[in-house]
């Protein structure tokens, strides 16, 4: 019976101490100077643009907010190949979001997955589920 008591107030004393800690403000100039690695140098993420791209039920092509409609994969390869250069040209670099439909036929999602590995672009792909 004890050995329960003294584990439940361990379990108090340490859900204290966490609220604590979570609830104390570091200053900028504390006196604590956090571990750093030595082996592994810090590096600045990445730099890229998201482009979204949209495919609905019937196979078409929707860019910038969905606002601009791509009818075929020959536009869109042109399309993506100049937003990649023009991205480039500014630092950054170009990550595209397939977000098809549930119901679109899926050789639309490949053939714009297929233009994505073609242009070297990093792509990744979602399925919209609608209904219930």
């Amino acid at each position: 019976m004890a050995g329960g008591s003294i584990i439940r107030l361990i379990d108090v004393v340490f859900i204290l101490l966490f609220g604590f800690i979570s609830i104390s403000e570091i200053s900028e100039r504390s006196k604590i100077k956090l571990p750093e690695s030595a082996e592994t140098p810090t590096a600045n993420p990445d730099k890229e643009k998201v482009l979204f791209l949209g495919i609905d039920s019937e196979g078409k092509y929707l860019v910038e907010n969905e606002m601009k409609v791509i009818f075929n994969t020959q536009d869109l390869f042109f399309y993506l190949q100049n937003k990649a250069a023009e991205i480039h040209r500014s630092g950054d670099e170009l990550r595209v979001r397939i977000r098809s439909n549930w119901d679109t036929p899926i050789k639309f999602t490949m053939a714009a997955a297929d233009i994505c590995d073609n242009l070297q672009v990093q792509k990744g792909i979602d399925v919209r589920k609608t209904g219930g």
